[in-house]
């Protein structure tokens, strides 16, 4: 078993983090209240700029102040924003709570990945990056899964309750970082505090021109962050597509649950697909990413049920492929600037989703909900296929990834 006592404090975040009853209903809670698909895009195009303009400057915050700090205040934050939504059930009520959500994930992406990389590398156990941030992806997915199951079920019953205990959730996991080991920014003489922290930024303004300079990371970045947005976005339309196929409400956990254990899967899974596809075979990782992509297509495209498990299989597939993604990043990035460099790759990956958000909204609009699944499919097979395609260039080329 790759996991120790020291790693629960994560492995316990990372599942409060996702224990949020409100998950699986809150677009469902949106179209209730009278929302279209264009103002329910909208309000995901606010989240996203949230998370885009916090995005960078959280990465330097937390590597020159403290990545549990950062993540301690981040989820105060997003359990702040469900009470938001509690109390103004509105467009505006939802946006303002959106923000404080999108402020949340724009201070936790990269900083989570680069304080569990840098915490392993501290112990000599950085080979375990992949099994452990799996692990991480499991227990997050049995979080998502039981609440989908109980957020379902109880949103029929009581929809303020599920965002009370959704916002209890958020504070337990806020708790749980301050256990987390390492994250610390290194102490400085206050005497000299103006010229450390010239050289601090400057150090990690070094390691992110570095990381990105490492032949073949911006390709990388770009097919991991596209493909990742791909699925990402999709997400979010997951149960409106469950009701499409006629699941009832009080059944829209089960179909949640059902998916989030793909996931779960995948993620456990993804060490050994690291091992599979390696470090220095690009093209097999673009392959990975256009048969995920085929799965969907399949899965969706006939709006036949015996086929949806290939809809399931895809979410398993991309929910892998995200983890060695973060490996592959991880392992390219030098200690000083590592949360810096997990939040640019972040930032690509919300400009991106921002403009994914809007395709989507507009394509539902004007060609109905499975439209956004199929394009979904048809963008992975491409971006997958043309990172295969660039890799395999570049390869003849003799050039190193």
């Amino acid at each position: 078993m790759s996991a120790e006592r020291r790693d629960i404090p994560y492995l316990a975040f990372r599942f409060f983090q996702d224990f949020a009853l409100i998950y699986p209903v809150y677009v469902i809670m949106f179209e209730r209240i009278g929302l279209g698909f264009m103002q329910i895009a909208w309000l995901l195009v606010i989240w996203a700029i949230a998370v885009l303009v916090t995005e960078i400057p959280s990465g330097v915050l937390a590597d020159l102040w403290s990545r549990r700090g950062v993540l301690f205040v981040a989820l105060l934050l997003k359990a702040t924003g469900f009470v938001v939504w509690l109390l103004y059930p509105s467009f505006g009520g939802f946006a303002a709570g959106f923000v404080l959500w999108g402020i949340q994930e724009g201070l936790t992406a990269g900083v989570t990945e680069a304080l569990l990389f840098d915490s392993l590398q501290r112990r000599g156990r950085e080979r375990y990056f992949e099994a452990i941030a799996g692990l991480g992806t499991l227990v997050a997915r049995i979080a998502i899964a039981a609440a989908m199951v109980l957020g379902g079920a109880l949103f029929a019953a009581n929809p303020g309750l599920v965002l009370v205990c959704s916002s209890a959730a958020m504070v337990i996991s806020a708790l749980c970082t301050l256990g987390m080991t390492g994250g610390a920014a290194p102490q400085r003489d206050g005497r000299h505090a103006a010229g450390k922290l010239s050289e601090t930024l400057h150090g990690i303004a070094d390691a992110a021109r570095a990381a990105f300079a490492t032949p073949g990371m911006p390709a990388l970045v770009l097919a991991g962050a596209f493909s990742g947005v791909l699925y990402g976005v999709l997400d979010e339309y997951d149960t409106l597509f469950a009701t499409l196929h006629g699941v009832p409400l009080a059944w829209v956990g089960i179909w949640g649950a059902l998916r989030f254990s793909f996931e779960g899967v995948g993620g456990v899974l993804a060490p050994r697909l690291s091992r599979l596809l390696g470090d220095d075979n690009p093209p097999r990782f673009g392959l990975w990413l256009a048969a995920a992509g085929v799965g969907l297509l399949a899965g969706t495209l006939t709006g036949r049920h015996a086929l949806l498990p290939l809809y399931f299989v895809f979410f398993g597939m991309m929910a892998a492929a995200e983890v060695v993604f973060q490996g592959y990043v991880q392992r390219r990035v030098t200690s000083s600037g590592r949360a810096t460099v997990g939040s640019l790759v972040s930032f690509v990956s919300e400009v991106l989703g921002i403009g994914v958000l809007l395709l989507y909204g507009v394509v539902a609009r004007a060609f109905g909900l499975r439209a956004i699944f199929w394009l979904g499919g048809v963008l992975t097979v491409i971006t997958g296929g043309a990172y295969t395609l660039w890799a395999v260039l570049r390869r003849r080329g003799n050039a190193n990834w």
